[in-house]
């Protein structure tokens, strides 16, 4: 009987453990889950975050390797979220500029003197000036000698051409017309191809490229040129006509097409300026320029001395910068004034702040802004603001920038 009881007794008290561990384990949770900060971050998705990790750190013993991962969690909590500073590279040189035409633009539509002696426009209320030809018949133009070829082979006939008018392709049909010199004429004035100079930007660390900070337009259309493709070449300022409040001043330099001239290919015409990839001897050239004022011996130490973290719009103000430019091959930071545009100007792509030249150095040699230093960066507290893109006819120390983020918008 005694054994029994005491087995009885002992079956009894193991019952009686399990129920006070299971309910001890039940409060516990529900502890857990109801009466702590831990039932939150763990709807929140905070489970096995640094959150919790600071948590885990901060309740074990204080010996010097956790207060390390503890100052390690929490740093990078501090960082979590955060984007990268951007820097770019001012650069404020002035460079060659090629661009290529998509297809052939027409420059101007005009009569044509016939074999009969009449006046006639061939290609009236067809094909109008600021319209691209990029095909007659299957046959892609490419240059306006070809096109010009083409004409002059039509023996008369009709050509459907396949044009670009105002950002859309449609066909056409033009019949050429025989000349007083028995030639055959269309009456189109095309151009395939534009060269200047301007004034490089900025460079990134992937090596792309920001010049001028508006576009580069037809000077007899006055529109944005639609580009296949384009070039950028090393330029030489050799001259300069200094401007007067009558008269914007001008650099006049001469363009090196030499295949190890070329720097870079240009992408993009935008009204925002242009863009495109460099390549090592841009990085050449820039060393070059750069290290008149900063003496590095390599472009990776010129990158770390002298790129500059781009502001956003809320970090310019009115007031004090520098007008970067090397003009004269001296690379040199000029003093000017910035005043933000506000109002209806402000929604112009290129036209965001209002620019004073107040260095006397640079007063002195040019007057003020030049034709050529569009792209010229603007520097305010250290960081890259935007870029020179206009000079005022009537008053040369006067002028427009572009912001730097309108840039880089474009840029993408």
């Amino acid at each position: 009987m005694w054994g029994g009881n005491e087995n009885g007794r002992r079956n009894l008290y193991r019952i009686f453990l399990t129920g006070a561990f299971f309910l001890t384990s039940c409060f516990t949770l529900l502890y857990f889950f109801v009466f702590t900060e831990s039932y939150a971050d763990f709807r929140a998705g905070f489970s096995g975050s640094d959150q919790c990790l600071i948590q885990e750190a901060a309740a074990a013993s204080v010996d010097g390797n956790n207060k390390e991962i503890l100052l390690d969690a929490e740093k990078g909590k501090e960082n979590s979220g955060k984007d990268t500073v951007q820097k770019l590279l001012p650069c404020g040189i002035p460079v060659g500029i090629y661009l290529e035409t998509k297809g052939v633009l027409v420059t101007e539509v005009s009569e044509v003197s016939t074999s009969d002696g009449k006046m006639l426009i061939p290609c009236s209320n067809v094909i109008e000036a600021g319209d691209y030809i990029l095909r007659v018949g299957n046959t892609e133009i490419t240059s306006k000698e070809q096109f010009q070829d083409l004409v002059r082979k039509s023996g008369g006939k009709s050509m459907n051409l396949t044009i670009e008018h105002d950002g859309k392709q449609k066909k056409v049909k033009i019949r050429p017309v025989k000349t007083d010199s028995n030639q055959y004429m269309a009456g189109l004035w095309v151009r395939d191809n534009m060269h200047g100079i301007g004034t490089l930007t900025w460079l990134d660390e992937e090596g792309n490229f920001a010049a001028l900070g508006h576009c580069i337009s037809d000077i007899d259309t006055g529109r944005l040129m639609e580009i296949d493709n384009g070039q950028l070449y090393r330029a030489e300022i050799y001259s300069l006509v200094k401007g007067s409040s009558s008269q914007p001043g001008s650099l006049t330099g001469a363009i090196d097409y030499r295949m190890q001239s070329c720097i870079g290919t240009v992408r993009e015409n935008t009204e925002q300026g242009i863009f495109g990839a460099g390549n090592q001897e841009i990085r050449s050239l820039i060393l070059e320029k750069l290290n008149i004022f900063y003496q590095l011996d390599s472009f990776e130490a010129l990158w770390e001395k002298a790129a500059r973290e781009v502001a956003s719009v809320d970090d310019i103000h009115d007031g004090k910068a520098q007008m970067v430019s090397s003009f004269n091959g001296e690379y040199r930071f000029y003093e000017i004034e910035i005043h933000k545009i506000s109002g209806e100007k402000a929604g112009y792509e290129n036209i965001n702040m209002e620019i004073t030249v107040t260095d006397n150095s640079l007063l002195k040699q040019t007057g003020g802004i030049l034709q050529g230093m569009s792209g010229s960066p603007i520097i305010q507290d250290g960081k890259l603001v935007g870029a020179v893109t206009h000079v005022l006819v009537n008053d040369p120390t006067r002028g427009y920038g572009i912001l730097i983020e309108n840039m880089l918008d474009a840029a993408e």
